[in-house]
């Protein structure tokens, strides 16, 4: 019965997964228009001026580094972070027309592999 019980936990963990990470956005991927859509305080010029860092600089090295980016302060990245990933999560707007002619059925979330994938 343990053993049961503890394969019905891990089973529900791993189908959970992909709906957790959902919500992160990968900063090193994320268009602007993601970033605006996923992210608490963040609108258009600040979305736009993360890319414009990113494309300048390079990928973010720690998500702490968003702070360098102009009008991102340590009250939005508290709001911010737990949203923040450097290498998983959204880097499309899901069910919008996102940057350079994305659909929302083309959006992709990196590091999370759709259900129907999963066993092949």
């Amino acid at each position: 019965m343990r053993k049961f019980f503890t394969s019905v936990v891990l089973a529900a963990g791993l189908l959970s997964s992909p709906f957790l990470l959902a919500d992160m956005v990968n900063l090193n991927k994320a268009t602007a228009a993601a970033l605006q859509e996923n992210l608490k305080g963040v609108g258009e010029k600040k979305a736009q001026a993360i890319v414009a860092y990113r494309t300048e600089h390079g990928a973010f090295k720690t998500l702490d580094e968003i702070k360098e980016v102009k009008g991102i302060g340590d009250g939005i990245f508290k709001k911010i972070k737990v949203d923040l990933s450097l290498t998983e999560g959204v880097t499309g707007v899901i069910g919008k027309a996102g940057a350079k002619g994305e659909s929302g059925d083309e959006a992709k979330s990196e590091g999370v592999k759709p259900v129907e994938d999963a066993e092949g």
